[in-house]
């Protein structure tokens, strides 16, 4: 029995309410810094290069690469809400250091990016408490629902309310109204922390001081956390970039104009809405194993099918949008999968920790995936068309082809994963 067991049906749905609040509160932050043009506009009024602009948004994954196991530890020290409560308040205090830049003088583009970097930094220390705080109400059969409910809703209301900020700031928005929604937008961090500070506790998981080599040691030891962890890492790797380098494609390759590759770019975040959405009930009717092994099948033939279909083949587009709609469903529900297993996975007493070790492998496989699209494009290490038989393939169809044959080959790892081998029997007899 978990904890989340012993709370009634009432306190479990406050829970859940009160965490979906949090997030709310929370993500318009996350988002403005990650995919909105916001903060990247503003840094360049404050004399930012475009370098230092678009650098702006890849604090967080550096972060979360390098940080997250030091900020468990960190929260086993100090406990899981003052992790929170440190987290929330150097995210505000950042956004507002953004948002006072131009007071500044001649240090307003330092001040800028001091702010951006503190925001990005407690994200980390947030990530390592936010998961083992969800346990305390979340019983197994609750969590896939919630995470995709969760995730479902505050795409719908970002995507609605950046909207709306962006007629309402139009093409050429002052400074000064770039500072008030900057503000506004950091002091919306104080209700994600009203929000945690109510949630049910468990006071076994509050504060537990674990010296950090044992607390490591207690995840590498734990087989399923390190072979799903390895998994998830590797999958990562060859799927991040399918979505950002499908839109590369079409720009660059098919031809298409920059306003249609912004509509076509709709499909990707239908895609995304639609797995969040759906998510619940897939896990409901499929259960995690035989989902798991769906949203694998969906990456390999997405980026299949967009290394196989050219762009001079007749009815080219409605074929990559299905694909990319795809690739982008699976990927909606391949984080809920994630988050689910985040929660199975971890031990009591240790969850921080080894929520932290699976975090980490994450972002490294996000991180070499990103980084190696990224440095083979940029470097024109591929040819500019080959044949493979009949079909003629440019380098961006390599990619996806590379992507698809290498998810392909990590199918045979599926058998390792907790979901689909819950029992073991270990035997090790060196």
């Amino acid at each position: 029995m978990t904890f989340a067991d012993t709370l009634s049906p009432q306190e479990r749905r406050r829970g859940r309410v009160l965490a979906c609040l949090a997030c709310y509160f929370g993500c318009i932050s996350e988002v403005m810094v990650d995919s909105s043009a916001i903060v990247i506009l503003y840094i360049a009024m404050m004399g930012g290069s475009k370098s230092e602009a678009m650098l702006s948004t890849g604090f967080s994954a550096v972060f979360c690469m390098l940080a997250m196991i030091p900020c468990a530890v960190l929260v086993g020290r100090i406990g899981l809400k003052r992790a929170v409560a440190v987290s929330c308040l150097a995210g505000c205090a950042g956004f507002l250091l953004m948002a006072a830049a131009p007071f500044f003088g001649p240090w307003r583009k330092a001040a800028a990016l001091a702010g951006c970097l503190v925001f990005c930094a407690q994200r980390t220390l947030y990530g390592a408490a936010w998961y083992p705080l969800l346990d305390a109400f979340l019983r197994p059969q609750d969590r896939g629902s919630f995470f995709g409910t969760m995730r479902f809703t505050y795409m719908v209301l970002t995507g609605t309310l950046f909207y709306f900020v962006g007629r309402w700031m139009g093409e050429d928005p002052p400074v000064g109204l770039m500072q008030a929604v900057l503000a506004v937008t950091g002091l919306l961090l104080l209700g994600r922390l009203f929000c945690v500070m109510r949630f049910p506790e468990n006071p076994a998981e509050e504060k537990v001081r674990l010296d950090w080599r044992r607390a490591l040691g207690i995840s590498v030891r734990n087989g399923p956390l390190v072979s799903y962890s390895v998994y998830v890492c590797l999958l990562s790797a060859a799927s991040t970039s399918i979505v950002p380098l499908t839109l590369l494609y079409l720009r660059n390759h098919a031809g298409l104009d920059a306003g249609r590759v912004q509509v076509f770019s709709v499909v990707g975040i239908a895609g995304s809405v639609a797995g969040f959405f759906c998510y619940g009930f897939l896990l409901r009717a499929l259960r995690l194993r035989r989902l798991e092994l769906g949203v694998h099948l969906a990456f390999v033939v997405a980026a299949l099918v967009l290394a196989l279909a050219g762009a001079d083949v007749p009815g080219f587009l409605p074929v990559a949008g299905a694909a990319y709609f795809l690739a982008s469903f699976a990927g909606s529900a391949f984080m809920c999968n994630n988050s689910t297993e985040f929660l199975a996975l971890a031990r009591p007493g240790n969850k921080p920790m080894a929520v932290a070790f699976l975090q980490t492998y994450q972002n490294v496989g996000i991180s070499i995936g990103r980084a190696g699209t990224a440095a083979v494009l940029g470097a024109d290490l591929l040819a500019p068309s080959w044949r493979l038989g009949p079909l003629e393939l440019c380098g961006y169809q390599t990619l996806f082809l590379v992507s698809g044959v290498a998810m392909a080959a990590l199918l045979v790892l599926l058998p390792t994963l907790p979901a689909f081998v819950p029992k073991h029997s270990d035997y090790y007899e060196p």
